[in-house]
């Protein structure tokens, strides 16, 4: 009886991995999903939408930008962490990914224990930009501009976001005081510095162009150590006297724990595939990025390290608990 048993265990468990590889070798055989945890029109959605058409080419099958923005991302990735280890859902993910564990107290999923990477997709310097009628040009002027009238206030896309590290990575360098401004997506952040609401803001060009286009925002300087190719002229943060200061945005993509290593490696080689296509790179451009797809083993190496990078930033930060 035993050996019967045992027998019938062995056969269920080789039908149950024949399923996988089978699984596996005939992905994909349906719509893929990315889930975008942001808001419809903000940065992290213009990237999944700048390269999906050509994703769905290129794996000859469907795929949906789905927005679950809300809880400082926490909603879209709980969601992504949870479903199916299949290759059918993925999560664009950007710097709140890396931050959160440092800022919220009790997250509904474990960073990076719960995800597989895919691929680092784009990094880009952002614009340092203030609204048209404040009294100051550049670094130099904006500082001394603080120093003589106090905090200046600055729009950010919440916290932990790439705009929020910025913020605090200016105010660590210089020691200015700025009070931030949260929002739920760079777009309306840019369009309230551009009304002049809120004095100062640190997002991608995208956000920007346009405000910068109708003379409501200028640009006091970028925020990478390379100045950006659409404006040239403008010099970087570093180059204005504050030495080294280097905030770059970074946007990769994740799917669930246990996704099979066939189906990251086919994920991985159609994210390359699709971010080559000359349409998708002139797309990108509008926000001086660089498209670089990386091997999941490289990007998981820099998840980790942002994860311990901003652990020491926000250490002296009270945490928030996660509602």
């Amino acid at each position: 009886m035993n050996h019967r048993r045992r027998f019938i265990i062995c056969l269920v468990f080789t039908f149950l991995c024949m399923g996988r590889t089978s699984a596996s070798e005939d992905f994909p055989n349906k719509a893929v999903r990315i889930i975008v945890p942001f808001t419809a029109g903000g940065g992290g959605d213009f990237i999944a939408r700048a390269w999906a058409d050509k994703l769905s080419e290129t794996i000859k099958q469907s795929v949906i930008i789905d927005n679950r923005g809300g809880g400082n991302t926490v909603v879209g990735t709980e969601l992504a962490a949870k479903a199916a280890p299949d290759g059918y859902t993925l999560l664009l993910v950007g710097a709140s990914i890396a931050t959160n564990p440092a800022l919220i107290e009790k997250l509904p999923y474990k960073t990076p224990e719960d995800f597989t990477p895919i691929g680092l997709v784009i990094t880009y310097a952002m614009g340092f930009a203030a609204r048209a009628n404040l009294p100051a040009n550049n670094v130099q002027d904006l500082l001394a501009l603080i120093k003589a009238k106090g905090p200046l206030s600055i729009a950010t896309s919440g916290d932990g976001s790439a705009t929020a590290l910025a913020t605090e990575l200016f105010k660590a360098a210089t020691g200015v005081s700025l009070m931030a401004v949260p929002y739920k997506g760079a777009g309306q952040a840019a369009i309230d510095v551009a009304s002049g609401h809120v004095d100062l803001i640190f997002t991608g060009m995208s956000q920007l162009k346009p405000h910068l286009d109708s003379g409501r925002v200028k640009l006091l300087a970028t925020s990478g150590l390379n100045r950006l190719a659409s404006a040239p002229e403008v010099q970087t943060i570093a180059e204005q006297g504050v030495s080294g200061f280097e905030a770059v945005v970074w946007w990769g993509i994740l799917a669930p724990a246990k996704t099979p290593v066939e189906v990251v490696k086919k994920l991985n080689q159609a994210l390359a595939v699709s971010l080559a296509h000359p349409d998708v790179i002139k797309r990108l451009a509008v926000i001086d990025g660089e498209v670089k797809v990386s091997s999941p083993q490289f990007f998981e190496q820099l998840l980790n390290d942002e994860i311990k990078r901003w652990a020491k930033l926000y250490q002296p930060i009270a945490t928030v608990k996660s509602k």
